[in-house]
């Protein structure tokens, strides 16, 4: 973090705060890793399989596989959309309470489900509210309570705290899936209830986001608010920041005046902007990544790895590392040219996964090479598309129509990430394709090596005006990093980026 120059002493509080809505991060990298490794658990298998493998075990049907990995992203689609009107009405802790309330009790009808599909299916949509909903509005709250000389590596960090958490249900899991009895998968199932009740029992210390109360016209709140948040910053003046947030709240009002669904389809620059943010999640899930994370366990399984879970712990561990370089090189390297060759590195990749699994039978030295290949996937993935996607997307949601074209980029997330998971337990299995499915998404990579050529601009230090201007001048990707508008005034750097993070985090509401 010192690569930030971050002011911890100033910054403390802001930090404390910030880190306890990043409790939604860990909460959705946890449940994202720990249930791949349910999936290949004996006793787990004993509980809930229906079926017989070839030498006469129990076994998961596909339908099993399929339906309940992948059910969860119904469950976050809902609560994502959920997540607005409660953000609006009650506020961003109110968000919080009702998510970690949704995950707890989907945990403990997992918990109790004793080999009942349905209620397995019920736990999982459960958590995905809850998951949905903090997905949403723990970048929200971040955005709004994080100050300016910290907010963008806050933002960054949040990802970086999903794979921590992963990396944690990794290892949890390879530490339990020994043990001969249910305990195997209770115990993974269970602690995933720790993490939303350690927010539970911080929220009440925990301030309420000053541009809610701002939105509200609840001014002594938000002031206490700030004062709150920024206590450790000397002789701290909140008449500043409250006239800026209500600066960014009249100009807010005055674009919501001005915004509609219908011109997201009929006008070709708000229609282009909805392409591009839309197509910012199409392209980070598109190469079938997910079948890497709610598969992993499983599928290593199948190319007779007998480690299983050690190989799902290396790759968390890969995860980590790759997201935190790319973290402390975010400002150091150009966006498009950082995803146009991890893309293609993706694209080789899984060329070659695909070519390997054609053989039909895997040797030790066969599977070794599938496996490393995977792992040169998940670290392009995750330097690149990874964390960046979601800067994009946010980025190209310029303008009046900010908040619709963003509902819709989360909305094509959650889908396209419910399709991956989906369907891949069938071409794997009921297809019979094998790791050759790794041909597929080389095919439907060449989508995202599509949307970076055609559709990625460099944006790195770019205004929010300077970004609405590359729509309303129709200026081709390519020539933004070297265009330059002559008859937008240079602005003090600082006053900026005050008030255009204030505006974001304003039009997110």
């Amino acid at each position: 973090m010192g690569r930030f120059s971050i002011d911890f002493k100033s910054n403390k509080w802001a930090i404390i705060y910030c880190g306890v809505s990043t409790f939604g991060a860990l909460c959705y990298g946890y449940d994202q890793i720990y249930y791949t490794g349910l999936l290949g658990m004996r006793p787990f298998i004993n509980d809930y399989g229906t079926s017989t493998d070839s030498d006469g075990n129990n076994a998961l049907t596909t339908s099993f596989i399929s339906l309940t990995a992948s059910i969860i992203y119904v469950g976050e689609l809902l609560g994502a959309l959920m997540a607005a009107p409660i953000n609006d009405r009650w506020g961003r802790k109110a968000v919080f309470y009702c998510a970690s309330a949704c995950i707890v009790a989907g945990a403990i009808v997992q918990l109790t489900a004793h080999g009942i599909e349905g209620l397995i299916i019920l736990g999982r949509i459960l958590i995905g509210l809850g998951i949905g909903q903090f997905t949403v509005t723990s970048l929200l709250y971040i955005g709004e309570v994080a100050p300016v000389s910290i907010r963008g590596p806050a933002l960054m960090m949040f990802q970086f705290m999903q794979s921590c958490s992963q990396l944690v249900g990794s290892g949890i899991t390879q530490g339990t899936e020994a043990i001969p009895n249910k305990n195997s998968f209770l115990i993974p199932m269970g602690l995933l209830i720790l993490l939303p009740g350690l927010m539970v029992l911080s929220l009440p210390f925990t301030p309420e986001s000053p541009t809610w109360y701002i939105m509200k016209r609840r001014i002594p709140q938000a002031e206490a608010a700030l004062k709150k948040i920024n206590r450790s910053t000397p002789a701290y003046d909140p008449a500043h920041d409250l006239d800026a947030l209500n600066e960014a709240v009249r100009q807010e009002e005055l674009s919501n005046a001005e915004s509609s669904w219908a011109s997201l389809i009929k006008d070709p620059i708000e229609r282009r902007k909805l392409l591009y943010s839309c197509g910012a999640m199409v392209a980070q899930q598109i190469n079938g990544i997910q079948f890497f994370y709610s598969y992993g366990v499983v599928f290593a399984q199948s190319i007779g790895i007998k480690e299983a879970f050690t190989i799902s712990l290396i790759t968390n561990v890969l995860q980590v590392i790759a997201v935190a370089i790319s973290v402390l090189l975010g400002n150091k390297i150009s966006r498009r040219k950082n995803l146009w060759v991890c893309s293609w590195g993706i694209f080789g990749a899984l060329l070659v996964v695909g070519g390997l699994g054609t053989k039909r039978a895997f040797p030790t030295g066969i599977s070794t090479a599938i496996v490393v290949f995977s792992y040169i996937v998940i670290v392009c993935f995750n330097f690149s598309l990874g964390p960046l996607a979601f800067t994009i997307a946010s980025e190209m949601a310029v303008g009046r129509n900010r908040n619709k074209i963003m509902s819709c980029s989360i909305v094509t997330f959650f889908f396209t990430v419910w399709v991956i998971a989906f369907t891949s337990p069938y071409l794997y299995y009921s297809a019979n394709l094998g790791p050759m499915l790794c041909f597929v998404y080389a095919g439907t990579t060449t989508i995202t090596l599509a949307y970076i050529w055609f559709c990625v601009g460099e944006t790195k230090g770019r205004t929010q005006q300077e970004l609405e201007r590359f729509f309303t001048d129709k200026i081709p990707v390519r020539q933004w990093k070297d265009h330059q508008f002559e008859d937008i005034p240079m602005i003090e750097e600082e006053k900026v980026a005050k008030l255009e993070v204030l505006s974001a985090q304003v039009e997110r509401v």
